[in-house]
């Protein structure tokens, strides 16, 4: 359902009536209703409760840039998405960090904490060492990723996903845990 920009904002009105908890909008390729930057800048200054965007689109770190110019300090949390495939130029553009799956917090979270500790060349380097893995996940496998290797690490008992989404092919799903064994991420060791 595509709804006007209107609606979009009484929508978060009602949303953070009453709440007195911070609130983050995902704005992701998904959804029907786009959510333009003057938009998301007028969410965040006029709902109070809004302090934190994921921007998941694509060219998000241009995005990021106009947003964090539109919404100034009403929209102190900027955050990159879509399993960290553009972390680095997202972290340039003034994302805060990553919302990804969990299929490599642990790897994900030393990048950003590297580069605003101002060790870019480390951060970009560790990146592009584990991008062909997020790319892997974003697109061969999407949340599923995160499952199955729940599932290896002994974390969960199945990887079954819900309607509509079905099972990773074998073939898939058995690159996916080479390549998972390859960057030894905590997911396979936590249990």
């Amino acid at each position: 359902m595509k709804v006007d920009d209107e609606a979009v904002v009484e929508y978060f009105k009602r949303v953070a009536d009453g709440l007195e908890i911070d609130i983050m909008i995902q704005d992701a390729p998904m959804s029907t209703t786009p959510l333009s930057v003057p938009l998301l800048a007028r969410i965040a200054r006029e709902i109070p409760q809004v302090n934190y965007a994921k921007i998941e689109m694509p060219q998000a770190a241009d995005k990021l840039r106009a947003l964090a110019a539109a919404a100034g300090p009403s929209l102190p949390g900027l955050f990159d998405g879509e399993e960290a495939i553009t972390l680095i130029p997202d972290l340039e553009a003034g994302a805060l960090g990553t919302m990804s799956s969990c299929m490599v917090p642990d790897q994900l979270g030393q990048i950003v904490r590297d580069f605003h500790a101002g060790e870019r060349d480390k951060a970009i380097h560790a990146w592009e060492d584990l991008l062909p893995f997020i790319h892997f996940e974003n697109r061969q496998c999407g949340l599923r990723a995160t499952k199955v290797l729940m599932k290896e690490g002994n974390i969960i008992a199945s990887d079954r996903t819900r309607e509509p989404v079905g099972e990773l092919n074998p073939h898939t799903r058995a690159q996916l845990v080479e390549m998972a064994k390859r960057k030894d991420p905590l997911i396979l060791r936590w249990a």
